[in-house]
């Protein structure tokens, strides 16, 4: 068969292709490899001190949310207060002092849900400001691509709307 003929090149092609292939792989291990494992330990280490900031930015947020609820809570209580204060007083005042009473409670009344709706509007502004920084730099960082700024708006757009969604949930709960 003529295809067997040429065995003696075919050989020496091959023992010399062994040899080429072992040099390769020796010079690869050697001077390649090591900076190559270097960088893929270098990004793994970084990867997980995000996931740490990651996590610790979820625990700020959520303390952050307990102290919004515990002032809410506080000026409730406050808001009742100033309720039953004025209804001693209403009691022992002619009609007329009666009705001015409970228009000055209605108006702080008014004024203590102003006060804690724009605390809440300022800590949910500041929690959007966190879960859009969190969620750009982890997207990017993750995903290691480049995102435009419309991208990066839509998506920091809907992880804060997630976000309000669960701290709404929460608060109805």
């Amino acid at each position: 068969m003529p295809q067997f003929e040429q065995v003696s090149v075919f050989g020496s092609l091959i023992f010399w292709s062994i040899i080429s292939f072992g040099l390769l792989f020796f010079l690869l291990k050697k001077y390649a490899f090591p900076p190559i494992l270097q960088a893929l330990e270098a990004r793994e280490e970084k990867i997980r001190a995000e996931i740490q900031e990651s996590e610790n930015l979820k625990k700020e947020a959520q303390n952050l949310k307990e102290k919004l609820e515990k002032e809410f809570r506080g000026a409730h209580q406050k808001a009742e207060s100033i309720v039953q204060m004025a209804s001693s007083e209403a009691k022992k005042l002619q009609e007329k002092t009666l009705s001015e009473t409970q228009a000055k409670v209605r108006q702080m009344q008014a004024d203590v849900e102003r006060e804690i709706e724009t605390s809440r509007n300022k800590l949910l502004h500041e929690i959007r400001a966190y879960t859009a920084q969190l969620t750009i730099a982890s997207t990017e960082k993750f995903l290691q691509k480049a995102l435009d700024d419309k991208d990066k708006k839509r998506l920091a757009d809907e992880s804060i709307e997630e976000v309000i969604r669960e701290m709404e949930a929460r608060a109805r709960s």
